[in-house]
């Protein structure tokens, strides 16, 4: 069975995520502790006490939330391999490209939490933080025109599957937006995020970024075989030096570049993101056309991870495992 690794970003996030792998597993549990020392050195923070131990009620603060998705997915990955589960394919989607990039041998686990930490402070640095944000609007119906965000001053972040996209823009017009999708009828979600990602207005914001990632040290800009771009639907042999500051500005299609990979055969789409949106994301872009393919979640806020990674471990085949 050929497997793809789905990594997500911002909005998946939540208090104690991975919790149950953080208690019980200790692959996972060093991983963790891993990625805490490096968040510590830039941040003066630490990841581990702000997700698990402390009593503050929301995990909203993007300097923190930023390096810690990444962190948990790296940690996620570090468990699939310590049971002998790789991936054929990888995509991540947003942010969830900084974990990819760590499958698809583009840098290692240390240097993509220090980037998404320089990333976050650039944004902060422009104060875009508390600025801005995102809606997902949900009309399978297609009740609206679907282009009636523009209207508001809006930008269209992503599509994710039919009838179900993400807007962009500063909250102001997404107050106004929201009015018009309840008077409508229109279902949609305010995403836990308070920067408008994939919009020209983090284009400032990515300048200071991009002149970091001319300098970073440790990014191989030849992705092995299994990389396949979120932003660009497909496999690159290259990747240009300011990709990932391209992954939070530009516009993302989602279910183009399931399409891509769908025209490849079938698979078993992991999620290793916390929520278990990628699942679903992949799940609805699945057509009656897809040969056999279906997806698997692990992390959610439920934490039972570790029964969902035993019952992973039984759908797969001894041939789907390798030694390690």
């Amino acid at each position: 069975m050929k497997k793809v690794f789905v990594f997500l970003g911002q909005g998946s996030q939540y208090k104690e995520m991975g919790y149950d792998l953080y208690k019980n597993n200790h692959v996972f549990r060093r991983s963790i502790e891993e990625s805490d020392i490096i968040i510590q050195k830039y941040l003066n923070r630490s990841l581990i006490e702000e997700l698990y131990t402390n009593d503050e009620k929301y995990f909203d603060d993007l300097l923190i939330t930023h390096p810690a998705i990444v962190a948990v997915e790296i940690a996620m990955y570090d468990v699939l391999k310590s049971l002998g589960i790789f991936p054929d394919y990888v995509i991540g989607n947003s942010l969830g490209e900084f974990a990819a990039g760590v499958v698809g041998g583009i840098w290692n686990s240390s240097t993509a939490i220090e980037a998404s930490i320089v990333q976050a402070k650039c944004i902060e640095k422009k104060g875009l933080i508390g600025g801005g944000g995102m809606i997902a609007v949900i009309d399978q119906e297609q009740i609206i025109d679907k282009h009636s965000f523009l209207n508001y001053n809006l930008y269209l972040a992503s599509n994710n599957f039919e009838g179900h996209y993400t807007v962009s823009g500063l909250n102001k017009d997404l107050e106004d937006y929201q009015y018009f999708l309840k008077d409508q009828g229109v279902h949609f979600i305010r995403i836990p995020v308070e920067v408008p990602f994939h919009s020209p207005l983090m284009d400032d914001s990515m300048l200071d970024f991009k002149k970091y990632l001319t300098t970073l040290e440790g990014m191989n800009q030849h992705p092995n075989k299994k990389f396949i771009s979120g932003l660009n639907c497909t496999q690159l042999d290259i990747i240009p030096n300011d990709y990932f500051a391209q992954i939070a500005s530009k516009y993302i299609n989602f279910s183009k570049a399931v399409e891509y990979i769908e025209s490849k055969g079938s698979f078993m789409y992991i999620d290793l993101g916390p929520s278990g949106t990628g699942s679903t994301f992949v799940k609805y872009n699945l057509t009656t056309t897809s040969q056999g393919s279906n997806t698997f979640s692990i992390m959610s806020a439920f934490k039972n991870e570790n029964e969902r990674l035993s019952e992973l471990k039984k759908i797969l085949k001894p041939a789907d495992l390798q030694s390690h």
